[in-house]
């Protein structure tokens, strides 16, 4: 695949993310992590709303989406050459890969483990359109909060577990 292709997607997805250290979007924070996943999910969303349309062809909706997760995988494991993007030690396939690897047991190397994740991700929203307008919102949302969960390094939590912070 052509990086050229892949970045115009993501570099649009960095644009109206909130201006952080110098300028820079960190990777480490929560809300940019949110947004690229809510990001990825809108354009999933709204490409699984064509092919139901008839305005875009499945294979075309599948190309696209696994364009901007070949993506999101070069931002998450700190490849992608973003200057506007603060990568650490963590964004890249030994650390992020492997704990994606464990934690969602994946098949794939852990170079490629972020975009398999977000892939998997896709097809969650795919049998959530099937969902009552309300029901595929709030799942919608769990989705989102588990994508940027994982990409964190957190597992996501069970609904009927209780987090508790023991830090002080």
């Amino acid at each position: 695949m052509d990086s050229k292709t892949s970045k115009p997607i993501i570099a649009a997805l960095l644009e109206p993310l909130p201006v952080l250290t110098q300028g820079q979007n960190d990777l480490a924070d929560e809300g940019v992590v949110r947004l690229l996943v809510r990001g990825f999910i809108d354009l999933s969303l709204a490409a699984f709303q064509e092919v139901l349309h008839k305005g875009l062809a499945e294979d075309d909706a599948i190309d696209g989406i696994n364009r901007q997760a070949i993506a999101l995988n070069s931002v998450f494991l700190g490849t992608s050459g973003f200057t506007n993007v603060v990568a650490h030690p963590w964004n890249s396939p030994e650390q992020l890969g492997a704990f994606l690897k464990d934690t969602v047991a994946l098949d794939f190397p852990e170079d490629d483990c972020v975009r398999a994740m977000l892939i998997h991700l896709a097809t969650q929203l795919m049998h959530a359109l099937r969902l009552p307008d309300e029901d595929r919102n709030e799942e919608v949302e769990a989705l989102t909060l588990d994508a940027a969960d994982l990409l964190l390094g957190r597992a996501p939590q069970d609904d009927d577990e209780i987090d508790i912070d023991i830090s002080m």
